[in-house]
């Protein structure tokens, strides 16, 4: 068949189906894409290549396939191969209770028209690129990455995700070639020194719409293997943490860029190519402030913005506007900071101004600031990340300034994207010269923990991010040497992990805690904050360990209503509260079992639930457990009733040592799913590490070296 003569497939809601429909509409009519997260449609060109990418997909997620109407049950992925018939109807159906929708993904081919691609767009929400002879493996985790970027919840303009990807001392590397493969040589060194790589589509030679689809991969393949800075993403079926952000952007001309912004045709070509950005799942889009002249380009730019809230939530918006070869003032460089918050949908806004004097490199720098303040005054508090720079060497202090996702070069590479571009290990040396950081000391707070994994995992971390900090042990059996020594009162002081037997005797020393440690009871984690009046800092106590509980937990647990779900917690100390609380965030009804019944009680009068005398107990036999937490030491050996294990439970002690116990030998051979501690330990190290920096962790350094020293050695 040929495509550039094919009418463009539609898209339908069934009748009889609302849109936000669950899979309990009896009156819905069967389709094979039912159940299906993931729907690819496209040509498969005589090849297979769509049920060969299908087939890669399912095999990497341990799900099925289906390719034709007639099979049943659930599936990962479906096909749509339009060469069948290129004038089909593509249903929309829900894939669960919660409502969620299949992901209908375009796998666009080079053979395919250009025009049909481009009206095929229009009835899917993502796309990939793919041929006849790719690495099908290479192309799975593609696919991987893009589903389980896009089904992340939204990220909201202000919150916390958005302020760590944009975080302190974040950097993306700017590209400048006219094929990414270019950069392939120098990929090692650049990702170990950068958080995001910035895709510069306007650069790019070859600006057939495929081609760009097709670079945006190659750029994320050439970097997975040095993703070191990389964030956790992380879904229900993956845990990805070799995927280091992109930061898609089309700069036109008129903004220090190469894409023609001559014409309104000009302008409505680069909204369809910065839309493109987010059917590519980039993690990040630019979109300029600048085009909104015309009531056409207007009403484009608004449409596009919409799009980005509600279709790519889980993608952030960078507003950007660049002032070229002429200056401004100081009011008219606030406002255009304002005009970058894109109406409030930016989750960050970047202005590059030009000047004269090297003298008035802080120009941007100090706008920014006012703009965030008044931003955040006029918002209920909501922050926007300012990104503000100067171009030409003259700009040169304004990236050391600027504090927030600064734009990079690379020694390694062989030329800069912009003048006056420095690197992040140049930028951070002139940032502790200039005082505007100082190495912080952290440390984790106990007595006999000479075996704490927590040095060598928060050390790796802040090393891989490149900030000067130092984490030690402080071993005292009262916490009072501790609040008393050297570390704790020095100005450097940054703050601390805390264990047995501290984690209570450690709270009247703190100056304000969490809900979660009000809760709880007890506190793992001092974070030190900017003072108020005369007082130079300010404590702040907080729980991650209940965090290190939930987020393995709720990974692991089906997209599906908590009602009727239950967790049995064995044991009742410290851990065994952070871990109701964790449980009951997520909704589950709470079982205790623990030998001293009055301990039991007191998780229940907290946190609610019912109690049990024994694991053999009557009561555990009328239910099925869904989740057993185990907080008892490894050398009690606990292990579970044929009743209890029946039901395959997901199964969490939270001993990281020994690596194996027991209750998890016990587990695995009867097919549960298990969540060890050491699990817990890197997950709470995370929190703790982001909390104290206020940007995203290298998640898979910090688990590693958690791995390192836990795994057995035989």
């Amino acid at each position: 068949m040929s495509s550039s003569t094919a009418s463009p497939p539609s898209l339908t809601t069934p009748k009889n189906q609302s849109s936000g429909g669950g899979d309990d509409d009896d009156d819905a009519p069967s389709s094979p894409f039912r159940s299906s997260p993931v729907v690819l449609v496209g040509f498969s060109h005589g090849d297979g290549r769509l049920q060969k990418l299908a087939s890669a997909y399912s095999e990497r997620t341990s799900g099925s396939v289906v390719i034709s109407p007639d099979s049943g049950g659930i599936r990962d992925i479906s096909v749509i191969d339009l060469d069948a018939d290129p004038s089909r109807e593509i249903p929309i159906y829900s894939t669960s209770p919660d409502g969620s929708r299949p992901l209908l993904v375009y796998a666009s081919s080079a053979e395919d028209d250009e025009a049909f691609l481009v009206r095929l767009s229009g009835v899917t929400s993502h796309e990939v690129a793919i041929s006849g002879d790719m690495v099908w493996e290479d192309m799975a985790w593609l696919l991987d990455r893009l589903s389980t970027h896009a089904r992340n919840p939204g990220v909201a303009v202000g919150g916390e995700g958005a302020r760590r990807t944009m975080g302190p001392h974040t950097f993306f590397l700017s590209l400048s070639f006219g094929d990414v493969n270019e950069a392939a040589e120098y990929m090692g060194a650049m990702c170990g020194d950068t958080d995001v790589m910035e895709f510069r589509m306007d650069l790019i030679k070859n600006q057939n719409r495929h081609h760009i689809v097709q670079q945006v991969q190659d750029l994320r393949l050439m970097s997975r293997p040095h993703a070191a800075r990389s964030p956790l993403l992380a879904s229900s079926i993956s845990l990805l943490t070799d995927a280091i952000p992109i930061l898609y952007t089309v700069r036109t001309a008129n903004q220090a860029g190469t894409f023609p912004d001559a014409t309104e045709n000009d302008i409505q070509r680069m909204y369809d190519f910065a839309a493109l950005g987010f059917r590519t799942g980039s993690e990040v889009v630019d979109i300029e402030s600048a085009w909104d002249q015309t009531p056409d380009t207007a009403k484009r730019r608004k449409a596009i913005l919409e799009s980005a809230e509600e279709d790519y939530g889980s993608t952030l918006l960078l507003g950007s506007h660049h002032v070229v070869a002429k200056k401004v003032s100081d009011e008219e460089a606030l406002q255009l900071f304002h005009k970058c918050a894109l109406g409030g949908k930016a989750h960050g806004a970047k202005v590059v101004l030009s000047v004269d004097d090297a003298a008035d490199a802080g120009m941007a720098d100090v706008a920014g600031r006012k703009f965030t303040e008044n931003y955040a005054t006029e918002h209920e508090g909501t922050i926007i990340t300012p990104v503000g720079l100067v171009l030409g060497d003259v700009g040169r202090q304004s990236r050391i300034l600027n504090t927030y996702f600064t734009p990079v070069t690379h020694e390694a590479l062989p030329f800069k994207a912009a003048p006056g571009q420095l690197s992040a290990n140049e930028i951070m040396k002139e940032r502790v010269e200039q005082g505007m950081i100082s190495p912080k000391r952290f440390c984790i707070l106990g007595h006999n923990i000479a075996y704490s994994v927590s040095p060598a995992m928060q050390g790796a971390a802040f090393k891989t991010v490149g900030l000067p900090h130092s984490y030690v042990i402080e071993d005292y059996e009262e916490v009072l040497d501790f609040v008393k020594g050297e570390l704790f009162l020095g100005n450097n002081f940054g703050g601390a992990s805390v264990t047995i037997p501290h984690k209570q005797n450690i709270l009247p020393y703190i100056d304000e805690v969490s809900y979660a440690v009000k809760i709880i009871g007890s506190m793992n984690t001092i974070i030190v904050k900017d003072g108020e009046g005369d007082s130079k800092r300010k404590l702040y106590g907080d729980n991650t360990d209940w965090k290190g509980i939930y987020n393995p937990l709720k990974r692991r647990l089906p997209n599906k209503s908590s009602v009727g779900r239950f967790a049995l917690i064995i044991g009742a100390g410290g851990t065994a509260r952070a871990a109701a609380y964790a449980a009951r965030e997520l909704g589950l009804s709470l079982v205790y079992q623990n030998r001293t019944p009055s301990k039991a009680a007191d998780l229940a009068a907290t946190f609610g639930g019912s109690i049990v005398s024994s694991l053999d107990d009557e009561q555990l036999t009328e239910v099925d457990i869904d989740v057993v937490i185990s907080t008892l030491p490894a050398s009690v050996g606990v292990t579970l009733p044929e009743h209890i294990v029946k039901s395959y439970p997901i199964i969490f002690d939270v001993n990281y040592k020994p690596f194996s116990t027991p209750l998890l030998e016990q587990a695995l051979l009867h097919g549960c799913n298990v969540v060890r501690g050491s699990e817990m330990l890197w997950e709470q190290g995370v929190g703790q590490f982001e909390a104290w920096t206020g940007r995203t962790a290298p998640y898979g350094v910090m688990r590693d070296a958690v791995l390192k020293n836990c795994l057995p050695t035989e």
